[in-house]
């Protein structure tokens, strides 16, 4: 997303104290938990922060790099400090077979004014060797300075010299047309400010859209929805940001070349100018609680009881159990969290369930919102951007936090996000099961039910202006879920009414701000290994067909019938989806050689994908290689340790060039038939903002996407019948009933209030 220079960089990136909500409880950032730390890191784990020292010690030794706080365009320094993945074959031939434990490697990625070049470091801890990594998946090898990310301190410097140099040019046009507002060192409360969208190469040229906005006082809310009718293009091509200019200015809908050309013109009276005032008293932005007015709410506090006999996981290290789920979590500094060694009593059912990259597609009015087509937030580094959350707010109460060690290029060094990942057992909307059995004389035979209690893990990313919420969660009936969430800030343009009604790309949220239809996409990895690596994914496609039916001996009932097709997908070109959503289907992966259930069937998993959005660009388009992943809402691919991610961070750059078209992962055509398969999944929404939900920020109600992974004759029962949660009532004598479940499903530990009788 776009990111704002004005303020200070590091915020986006960590907040060193846990926020409190309720500073006087005095218990906010921890709590007891049945947690054991370990000694060494397992092989999923993140780096640690000492393992990110040693790399910076040995890279600043070995490749001569400079720290990245200290470093200018000329330099060269590290972007990108992760743990290497490593191969799955060594992975399981430890975890399942006793065998020895694989060596953790580091990827670097470090960038220089003359290419961006990507290394292997290790072993960790002590390390001995470096070599250029080369990965044979990529479309070309060459990373020049023009596919390097725009927001490392040296650029960041750069741009905001430029945008001021060129600011300050406009000194008259801004205080006449912005109520004062202006670019000087002194202009203290009526400052302008500047956000641009990243950068994009055309024509082999780095170009970027800088708009400009007011800075208000936070009483005001965001200045993101104070935006004014005045952008600059930026050419960055040069590694020498001496050489950095002004290619284009736009201003009230009218395009110059220069800002001296739009000030000359501006002077002598041939530009049609714009006055905008602010107004010191419109809160609209503001995210704090306004006065009721017509609106009710009680000041009484919502239901918090959670838990009430203590918790039902426990961790050891990043390894969660929780009744028959255990699994581990990890945030990769390139592309978020990630879930490994996914089992359900003892089970592997997923091997890997990690983010790959975030979309977003936007259309306006203005110069900005034209380049903004198409652009991905992993070129920012999605596990950067990991945001700390609010106890009692973001988690519920009673959630454990966990935080999370990443290198932080901002800084230079290992920072740590507190409160990165929060786990806690929730229950999930509606009972898991129920059951009233009626009679005829309206009474009831039995009742039955289990309320939905499941482990949620969740983790938050705050990309600018927009907050993506990710929540994994684990069902007791051998459901795994995952759910990604939408708030934060629209992105606004300035309009005039003739303006907003010239395209329709979305509607007025305020006087003069217009805010634009947009798409999200989401892309996971789900690396299924359903009783073991040998699988096979089909489709039960469901069909119509017409039939007549005997009624009696004269009657005939014509009508028609839903029945179940079966395909069996053997070629990854035969099992990428591209959902018609008039011919639903079932997308199943079983292992055939394993043992079939007690009535037969093949013990399998089905993928259902609740969040699709159809991305509507069409395949000729010249970018739509950088965005392969998106065309599926479901891709099948067979196993490659090479195939370890669908985008790469520098994929939002050369759109027309990428370094990774995701089509080539598919285009081998290889089988997919008894063999270790990869499910890449896309879920996503179009979004229309409006003034009732989506002012002053998206609100999360109906901007969930979801999709599943349920048992599909993988269990003899459903597996939640085992659990203590369960609850069983029968009539009983005089009135009363018999009631068979968990003594301690019964007791009140949290007691309502006494409700006063009128």
């Amino acid at each position: 997303m776009m990111i704002g220079l004005q303020r200070d960089l590091g915020i986006m990136f960590i907040i060193t104290f846990c926020i409190a909500i309720n500073p006087s409880s005095g218990k906010t950032c921890s709590d007891e938990i049945n947690f054991k730390p370990v000694k060494h890191p397992s092989i999923f784990s993140e780096l640690t922060s000492s393992e990110i020292g040693e790399v910076l010690r040995y890279i600043k030794k070995e490749l001569n790099t400079t720290k990245s706080t200290n470093s200018g365009l000329s330099d060269t320094f590290a972007y990108v400090i992760e743990k290497k993945t490593t191969s799955k074959e060594d992975v399981l031939e430890h975890i399942d077979r006793n065998g020895p434990v694989p060596i953790r490697e580091a990827r670097v990625v470090l960038y220089s004014p003359l290419e961006i070049a990507e290394y292997t470091v290790g072993p960790l801890p002590n390390l001995k060797y470096h070599f250029r990594a080369e990965n044979p998946r990529w479309n070309r090898r060459d990373l020049k300075f023009t596919d390097r990310t725009f927001l490392t301190p040296s650029d960041a410097s750069a741009i905001d010299a430029l945008v001021h140099k060129e600011g300050r040019k406009l000194k008259r046009l801004l205080q006449e047309s912005f109520d004062e507002f202006h670019m000087e060192d002194d202009c203290r409360k009526r400052c302008i400010s500047y956000n641009f969208l990243r950068p994009t190469v055309l024509e082999h040229s780095r170009i970027m859209w800088v708009y400009l906005g007011r800075k208000v006082d936070i009483s005001l809310g965001s200045d993101r929805l104070y935006p004014l009718p005045l952008q600059m293009l930026l050419n960055m091509t040069s590694s020498h940001s001496t050489s950095w200019k002004v290619f284009q200015v736009w201003y009230n809908d009218q395009f110059f070349d220069s800002s001296d050309d739009l000030m000359r013109k501006y002077n002598n009276g041939t530009v049609t100018r714009v006055t905008i005032p602010l107004s010191n008293t419109d809160i609209f932005s503001s995210m704090k609680q306004r006065a009721k007015k017509n609106s009710k709410s009680s000041k009484k506090r919502g239901p918090d009881c959670f838990p009430q006999d203590g918790r039902r996981f426990a961790i050891e290290g990043n390894r969660v159990t929780y009744n028959n789920w255990e699994f581990e979590y990890s945030n990769r500094q390139s592309t978020g969290p990630q879930l490994f060694d996914i089992r359900f009593r003892k089970e592997r059912i997923v091997y890997e369930l990690s983010l790959q990259e975030a979309l977003l597609s936007y259309s306006g009015n203005t110069p900005m919102s034209h380049q903004a087509n198409v652009y991905l937030d992993g070129e920012v580094l999605l596990g950067n951007l990991i945001s700390p959350m609010a106890p009692g707010v973001d988690c519920p109460k009673g959630s454990t936090y966990f935080n999370s060690t990443i290198y932080n290029y901002i800084f230079g060094t290992s920072v740590v996000i507190p409160n990165a990942f929060c786990i806690f057992e929730d229950i999930d909307g509606p009972p898991l099961k129920r059951h009233y059995e009626h009679t005829l004389d309206g009474s009831y035979t039995f009742y039955a039910g289990m309320p939905n209690n499941a482990l949620v893990l969740r983790t938050m990313q705050t990309i600018d202006n927009y907050d993506y919420i990710y929540d994994f969660i684990f069902y007791q009936n051998g459901v795994l879920g995952t759910k990604v969430s939408a708030s934060g800030y629209v992105v606004t343009e300035f309009t005039k009414d003739s303006t907003a009604k010239r395209g329709k790309y979305g509607f007025q949220i305020h006087e003069n701000i217009f805010t634009t239809f947009h798409q999200h996409l989401f892309n996971f990895k789900v690396d299924l290994d359903i009783k073991g690596r040998s699988n096979r994914h089909e489709t039960l496609a469901v069909k119509i067909r017409p039939t007549t039916h005997k009624v009696g001996k004269n009657i005939r009932d014509e009508s028609y019938e839903q029945y179940i097709k079966t395909y069996l997908k053997t070629t990854e070109n035969q099992a990428n989806y591209r959902f018609k959503y008039s011919q639903p289907k079932f997308n199943i992966f079983y292992n055939n050689n394993a043992p079939k259930s007690k009535l037969k069937y093949n013990k399998a998993y089905y993928l259902d994908n609740q969040g699709a959005s159809k991305f509507l660009f069409p395949d000729k388009w010249s970018k739509m290689g950088s965005v392969a992943w998106a065309k599926y809402q479901l891709a099948v691919t067979r196993y490659h340790d090479d195939e370890d991610t669908s985008s790469t961070i520098y994929n939002s750059f050369n759109q027309l060039d990428p370094v990774l078209n995701f089509d080539s992962y598919i285009s081998d055509n290889e089988n997919i038939t008894d063999e270790d398969l990869v499910a890449w999944v896309t879920v996503g929404l179009q979004h229309l903002p409006t003034s009732a939900t989506d002012v002053p920020v998206t609100t999360t109600a109906g901007n969930t996407l979801s999709f599943y992974l349920k048992p599909f004759h993988y269990f003899d029962e459903d597996p939640s019948m085992s659990s203590d949660d369960n609850v069983f009532i029968t009539p009983g004598q005089n009135g009363e009933e018999n009631v068979d479940e968990n003594e301690n499903n019964a007791l009140e530990n949290c007691s309502p209030p006494k409700d006063k009788i009128l």
